[in-house]
């Protein structure tokens, strides 16, 4: 497969970090941004340059948009304030263990449990330059995994099933954006206690 290679220019780079930045900045929500980024390495070329360029670029829009996930805990401590968990958990972001929690929750693909400890992080008004100097080298770190892999995947599949590779990431990208916007929209509060009900009458039928 012949790439017309070329450097990616700033303004494509903007491109990147803008779309990684406002994916992000939704908690538990938010597009595929590092599939969105191999796009453009298909389309412009995948060089070395080019590949550190963007997992550069969409890892630190990644990170930098959790700022505003921030800002939302701090909205949230006024009506959080009688809590009771909060004691609990101002004491767990003040301790050694919040950091290797964030850097590792950060990376994880499809869960945003990252989201929660920006917010809880907001809330209890922890460090943000603190939090944003682990989770900037995290999100780089995400994007170095997941860029390659998806470019790889994507490339060998086009070559299988004969199609453009760009074509085949964009439908791809169109997918899990759709695929997102399903899930968001399913009431897990209420499949959960339907499973969790239905768990608890097993165990009281066993038990009987």
């Amino acid at each position: 497969m012949n790439f017309n290679l070329m450097t990616i220019s700033v303004s494509i780079l903007i491109i990147i970090f803008t779309i990684s930045f406002i994916s992000n900045i939704i908690p538990f929500a938010g597009t595929p941004y590092t599939l969105i980024a191999t796009n453009f390495l298909i389309a412009f070329g995948m060089t070395a340059e080019n590949l550190i360029l963007v997992i550069i670029i969409s890892g630190v829009g990644a990170a930098l948009s959790k700022s505003l996930t921030y800002l939302f805990g701090i909205a949230l401590r006024k009506p959080l304030h009688k809590n009771k968990n909060l004691p609990l958990l101002d004491k767990f972001v003040k301790s050694k263990y919040f950091p290797l929690a964030l850097f590792i929750t950060a990376i994880i693909p499809g869960l945003p449990l990252d989201d929660y400890l920006y917010i809880g992080g907001g809330i209890t008004r922890v460090s943000l330059m603190k939090m944003l100097l682990i989770t900037v080298p995290s999100k780089i770190l995400k994007s170095a995994i997941e860029i390659p892999i998806e470019l790889f995947g994507i490339i060998k599949i086009s070559n299988i099933i004969d199609i453009n590779p760009l074509f085949l990431s964009i439908g791809l990208t169109v997918l899990f954006i759709i695929l997102g916007i399903v899930l968001i929209k399913i009431d897990w509060h209420s499949i959960y206690w339907k499973i969790a009900q239905k768990y608890l009458n097993n165990r009281k039928s066993n038990f009987l």
